[in-house]
């Protein structure tokens, strides 16, 4: 969380903003941020993970359950995860 003069200024920033030009910060306020929509993805691929590794589980496939069951790990608690490229 910012500090309390941090989020003051923005806040100054942000009404002389929709003074200045409203259609702009309407546009702002409305637009959807970049990867928004990535947690729902990894949140079904995570849930068919889970399917998969149930199905290698009743069929008997210890490698292909435990796989699977990493990877459903991996896609359903790593929500903020990131892959950070040098």
């Amino acid at each position: 969380m910012l500090p309390r003069h941090e989020r003051r200024r923005i806040a100054e920033i942000e009404k002389g903003l929709s003074t200045q030009d409203p259609d702009f910060a309407h546009r702002f306020r409305e637009a959807e941020l970049p990867g928004r929509s990535r947690p729902k993805v990894r949140v079904v691929l995570g849930a068919v993970a889970v399917a998969i590794a149930l199905l290698c589980m009743v069929l008997g496939e210890v490698a292909g359950f435990l796989l699977t069951g990493v990877l459903a790990t991996l896609l359903l608690a790593g929500r903020d995860w990131r892959l950070l490229t040098a």
